[in-house]
């Protein structure tokens, strides 16, 4: 150590490029930025795609070999970008920034050169730096509707389980707090909701106000990027082995390759000292992050925890599954058993057959409407796609499969774990209210995240919108599965992932 190191950040699924870093002075960062298929759209959906913006430091001087969350400036003014495209958005808390494209217009964003004010100076020196980049959608401040008109007890909407049941569903118009029985939340493993906290409070994230959402869910390039920034000890906690095992071993999965999942241990770590260096091999050569080797395939084999830690490190935060309905149906009127891209048409797609397997440039062999990864059987060879596969440049929105506001793979691929809306603490039934704190770049030493009330126990998760093995019914908007038990969000099983948003 002791001279600077600058990392480029990996390829991610809309080709997402961040090149070029450099510090041209101890209290600045400046790198190079491109990504494809960019839009600021008009109604209705009145939004965008951006690319969230973190950097990560390890201070050679210290003695540290710890990747820490740099502080950046809140004020946009203090930031600048080329090109005259883009804007670069500051957040309050300075955990990172939002680039975006500042006028209406769609596209491809062509290299732009950002530079970034730090809030503390660094020695240049004797400082490494990692820019992070994380593609992501504006969700505006709205109306919506969640649930279906369903009170059939298959389709598990919000609205139709058990004693409480209601054939409409409901629609959210403010944060203002809700009644207990407002959504007529049932289910035969937990209680309604009014006996978890009295019903849903002002604080609790219902989907009104404006968030950001994750384009995609985690891709395994991702995730293998985040647990290069760990110690040996964090690593040890958000994997399935040893940091130390040998060369080649499985990081989340049972096997190497196991339901496609091709996150490894690249380098083994000595314990407690040296962490782990992860990549990816998909394509079993033992030459790792080649373009074939999976990087963009989303992440399964995440648990409750693994998904939490991530979003804290990453400066985000979990999804309600309130939200999550805002984010697939915008502000379109509910349909009965409808999917996230609002009708109820869907073609499965499955990995057994793929052009390009394992690329970049990954897509199904299958085409058609409502095209999703579901359905694809229990063997071990099969598993998610690439994220976001079914989006061309050709695609509409039910070709896509993409949402009301652009957000891909919503439907199948990988079940999403989010925040259910009878949150409580499982143990004691108190009430424990989660408030969409964010997280600050940080998690514990033994790998967990550490935000308030993020969810002490599995059962304040919920899975939702299906995955690349299950039925096509699990891929419905309204579906809800699993809640209060550990079947899918405790342990580390192949069809569980998931997204953050902020």
């Amino acid at each position: 150590m002791g001279i600077l190191l600058l990392f480029q950040a990996m390829v991610y699924s809309n080709n997402l490029r961040i090149t070029n870093i450099s510090a041209p002075s101890a209290t600045s960062i400046q790198f190079d930025v491109a990504w494809d298929n960019s839009w600021y759209a008009a109604a209705p959906s009145n939004n965008w795609d951006a690319v969230w913006i973190f950097v990560k430091t390890q201070v050679c001087a210290t003695g540290s070999s710890n990747w820490t969350h740099a502080n950046l400036s809140a004020v946009s003014g203090n930031h600048s970008v080329t090109g005259g495209v883009l804007q670069v958005d500051a957040v309050t808390d300075g955990k990172g920034v939002f680039l975006r494209r500042s006028a209406m217009g769609g596209g491809n964003i062509a290299t732009a050169t950002v530079t970034l004010t730090l809030a503390a100076a660094y020695v240049v020196a004797s400082t490494n730096y990692e820019v992070l980049g994380i593609e992501m959608v504006y969700v505006p401040q709205g109306s919506f509707m969640v649930g279906d008109y369903s009170i059939n007890n298959t389709t598990h909407s919000i609205n139709s389980w058990g004693s409480f049941a209601s054939t409409n569903p409901t629609t959210i118009a403010s944060e203002a707090a809700l009644a207990g029985d407002a959504l007529r939340n049932n289910n035969t493993s937990v209680a309604p909701i009014s006996s978890f906290h009295n019903g849903i409070a002002l604080a609790f994230p219902k989907g009104f106000a404006a968030f950001y959402c994750m384009k995609y869910e985690i891709t395994q390039q991702q995730y293998a990027a985040f647990l290069n920034l760990l110690t040996f000890e964090q690593q040890s906690y958000r994997t399935a082995v040893s940091p130390a095992s040998a060369l080649g071993t499985a990081a989340l999965a049972p096997s190497p390759g196991e339901n496609r999942n091709s996150i490894e241990i690249q380098t083994p770590g000595v314990a407690f000292s040296t962490p782990a260096v992860y990549g990816n091999d998909l394509n079993a050569n033992n030459v790792y992050d080649e373009a074939d080797d999976g990087g963009n395939v989303a992440c399964n084999f995440l648990n409750w925890n693994d998904l939490k830690a991530y979003l804290d490190w990453s400066a985000l935060r979990p999804m309600t599954e309130l939200e999550f309905e805002k984010a697939c149906r915008g502000t379109n009127t509910s349909i009965l058993t409808e999917y996230p891209w609002s009708t109820t048409t869907i073609t499965a797609a499955v990995s057994s057959a793929l052009t390009n397997g394992g690329q970049a440039a990954e897509v199904p062999s299958v085409t058609g409407d409502g095209l999703c990864a579901h359905n694809g059987g229990a063997s071990t060879t099969l598993g998610p796609l690439r994220a976001g596969f079914a989006a061309t440049g050709a695609t509409v929105r039910t070709g896509a499969g993409a949402s009301f506001y652009g957000i891909m793979d919503l439907g199948g691929n990988v079940w999403e774990q989010l925040i259910h809306a009878g949150y409580r603490n499982g143990a004691t039934n108190a009430t424990v209210i989660y408030t969409g704190v964010l997280g600050d770049g940080t998690i514990d030493a033994l790998g967990d995240a550490n935000a308030a009330n993020w969810g002490i126990l599995v059962n304040q998760s919920v899975v939702r919108g299906g995955n690349w093995q299950y039925s096509a019914q699990r891929c419905r908007i309204s579906d809800r599965f699993y809640i209060g038990t550990t079947t899918e969000n405790d342990t580390r099983v192949s069809r569980t992932g998931g997204r953050g948003v902020r």
